[in-house]
């Protein structure tokens, strides 16, 4: 805090933790809400209020994996690199959805199937991004 009561911003405060750290939080998060979601609370703003936040947990991880990227590759292949990652968050963008309708029980009008899904594969890759390495750099595990 600045001496004139305003928040000024340190320079190398958003990378305090680091990406990996970042995106390990952002899985937590997208499994943990994506299993209360799996739940089939009662839809209202509770719900809805859910989905917003497992959404921004998503575009935070997005976040993290780039910022991941640019030091813990070498520098003549970070375009290539960040082309592939970008292409895999497209098809992540694409089959999801795809996913969630083929899950989709209409007698009970529920996702929860698909939720459940979501609950395994973002425990599987929070495991995976707990065993690797972090960045070469300060920040990194």
């Amino acid at each position: 805090m600045g001496l004139d009561g305003v928040y000024t911003l340190n320079p190398e405060e958003p990378d305090k933790f680091g990406p990996k750290i970042i995106a390990l939080i952002s899985l937590a998060g997208i499994v943990s809400l994506a299993y209360i979601v799996g739940q089939q609370p009662s839809e209202g703003i509770l719900t809805g209020v859910t989905f917003i936040l497992m959404a921004s947990a998503m575009g935070l991880g997005m976040g993290a994996v780039f910022a991941w990227i640019g030091p813990s590759t070498p520098p003549e292949k970070v375009g290539a690199v960040s082309g592939v990652v970008a292409a895999a968050g497209g098809l992540g963008g694409y089959f999801p959805p795809l996913a969630m309708g083929m899950t989709y029980h209409a007698e009970t009008n529920s996702y929860a199937l698909g939720l459940w899904l979501l609950v395994l594969v973002g425990t599987f890759a929070l495991v995976v991004a707990g065993m690797l390495r972090g960045t070469r750099g300060r920040g990194g595990m």
